[in-house]
């Protein structure tokens, strides 16, 4: 496997659609797994709880928890398969390691519920921070300037919360954020754009490359 720095827009080997489509099942699956498991969480307040609370509650409450862990860990490992398949296609190293140690991070989460403590708060902050970061990082596998410029309003937005949460702590008393929005509240402005930018840029991954259909139809196949 050859490694560049930056992105090979014609690499021998393409499997940036395939990366693409990885990310798009990883994300929306996630998503989806995290608003079922909400609506099997009985008094579930999004904005007093936290995502991590509907895998992680004691007591348990299922299949709130099953689906949710089940949901972060398929989100983990989709994450790094789509990075080996997108440093397999020449892609960048720095936005792959982002995205690499991200997704570990998510596994961990889902390995490590909420009430294991400590050990679940690092997963869920090595996931929040190097997801931002991979979504800023973005930018070096050749995306166009809107994408850019997407990526970096979501990436840095959610950068500038983790940052805002670490200094000042996650007390209401002295995170004026997080007394706004609420423990739940904050850590979906902190988790949903990375998730939700992952959707976008799986859609855009997966234009890359020679289009099968098109090729069928301009060289007569069918």
């Amino acid at each position: 496997m050859k490694f560049v720095r930056g992105s090979v827009f014609k690499p021998e080997k393409d499997y940036y659609k395939y990366a693409g489509a990885v990310l798009l099942v990883g994300a929306i699956q996630f998503f989806m797994a995290i608003t079922f498991a909400e609506t099997q969480f009985p008094g579930y307040n999004v904005a007093r709880n936290s995502l991590s609370t509907l895998g992680g509650s004691v007591p348990l409450v299922e299949p709130s928890a099953m689906v949710f862990n089940t949901g972060v860990i398929l989100f983990g490992l989709l994450g790094l398969l789509a990075v080996y398949l997108i440093l397999k296609s020449g892609g960048c190293r720095l936005f792959s390691t982002c995205l690499a140690i991200s997704s570990l991070g998510a596994i961990g989460v889902g390995l490590f519920p909420q009430y294991t403590g400590d050990t679940h708060l690092f997963f869920a902050l090595t996931t929040f921070l190097f997801g931002s970061l991979a979504t800023i990082f973005s930018y070096r596998l050749g995306l166009n300037i809107p994408m850019v410029i997407v990526s970096m309003v979501l990436g840095i937005s959610s950068l500038i919360l983790i940052i805002v949460l670490l200094v000042v702590g996650a007390s209401p008393a002295t995170n004026p954020i997080m007394a706004y929005l609420g423990v739940g509240g904050n850590e979906r402005m902190l988790a949903y754009p990375v998730i939700l930018y992952l959707v976008a840029l799986g859609g855009y991954l997966t234009s890359r490359g020679q289009d099968w259909v098109k090729i069928r139809f301009t060289k007569g196949y069918f």
